[in-house]
């Protein structure tokens, strides 16, 4: 099987809005277990920002409607929660929006509209909220802003707060994630497996950011399930680090059978138990010279070969 340390992560497209990254080589299996894994906590533990209530002039609950708005208040705070916000604070935000209507035309209202606090920016700007049909019409309202994790019911205490309506919120900043494994291949080794993921987003974050968030909470978890079950995840990550080191170092080898050589001199070598030309640098002449059916010319062969690769042979 290959190693776990092989594969290396591509972005092959990066968007406001969407995201497409490779991952791999991977030994076979491993694509759908890396795969499922990562998806689930691009969708469910990514922290984001929504909207979790709003107040609106004139509007008691959410099942009203207000003179001069062409959508009834439901509607407008179903179009207000798909505002794809960010804020920077851990505290709620307030956002607002004073919006009159113009006379003899309808006036549509935008995110760009809204008045953002220093902590929050809106990433939509040119999203509908609703319309204003004259100039007797006015939207008015407050949004509140909140940081948070995957999906949260309204929370109802809110509403104690006159004019307050609490409303169910997606903090999740990644819309939808698929992936497909396709085949990948090292060398003589084919049946490797390469994630091909794509991720649509809110904007508010990039894919391959979302990507590494989801990589440190598998990490984590990983670790913490090492330490309980009584091994160390810092011995097993620098053992891990080293052993990578050691391969970097490696000289990759130089097959025998793959240099081209003569019959006689590869048949000779092979029997002799050599497998790769860096087993014979620095040995002695006569050692070689005991190997079955090598003879001078063989050898003088072999020193050509060597030379060819920056080795030699001893005296």
């Amino acid at each position: 099987m290959i190693g776990l340390d092989k594969f290396s992560v591509k972005v092959v497209k990066e968007e406001e809005n969407f995201s497409e990254i490779e991952i791999g080589p991977l030994p076979h299996g491993y694509g759908y277990t890396v795969g499922n894994s990562l998806r689930r906590l691009l969708l469910s533990s990514i922290p984001g920002s929504a909207v979790i209530g709003v107040k609106i002039d004139g509007i008691k609950h959410e099942y009203a409607s207000l003179a001069g708005v062409q959508d009834d208040i439901l509607q407008v705070i179903l179009n207000l929660k798909e505002l794809a916000v960010v804020s920077h604070s851990d505290e709620i935000q307030i956002l607002k929006i004073n919006v009159k209507g113009q006379k003899g035309k309808a006036t549509v209202v935008t995110a760009r509209d809204i008045e953002v606090t220093g902590e929050t920016e809106i990433k939509n700007i040119d999203h509908v909220i609703t319309n204003l049909a004259d100039e007797k019409s006015s939207l008015k309202a407050e949004i509140y802003v909140a940081n948070g994790v995957g999906y949260s019911l309204s929370d109802e205490s809110l509403r104690k707060d006159i004019g307050m309506i609490p409303v169910d919120s997606i903090f999740s900043p990644i819309r939808r994630v698929s992936f497909k494994i396709v085949p990948a291949r090292v060398g003589q080794i084919t049946d490797l497996d390469k994630i091909v993921l794509e991720m649509y987003s809110k904007g508010t974050v990039l894919g391959s950011e979302a990507l590494l968030k989801a990589a440190e909470i598998y990490d984590e978890m990983a670790n913490r399930l090492v330490n309980q079950l009584g091994g160390d995840s810092q011995l097993a990550e620098e053992e891990l680090q080293k052993e990578v080191e050691e391969k970097k170092e490696e000289k990759p080898k130089i097959l025998v059978s793959e240099l081209g050589l003569s019959t006689r001199l590869t048949n000779s070598l092979l029997n002799a138990g050599i497998t790769d030309l860096h087993e014979l640098h620095g040995r002695s002449l006569d050692e070689i010279l005991e190997f079955k059916g090598m003879g001078k010319k063989s050898l003088d062969e072999l020193g050509d070969i060597m030379k060819d690769h920056n080795l030699s042979l001893g005296e």
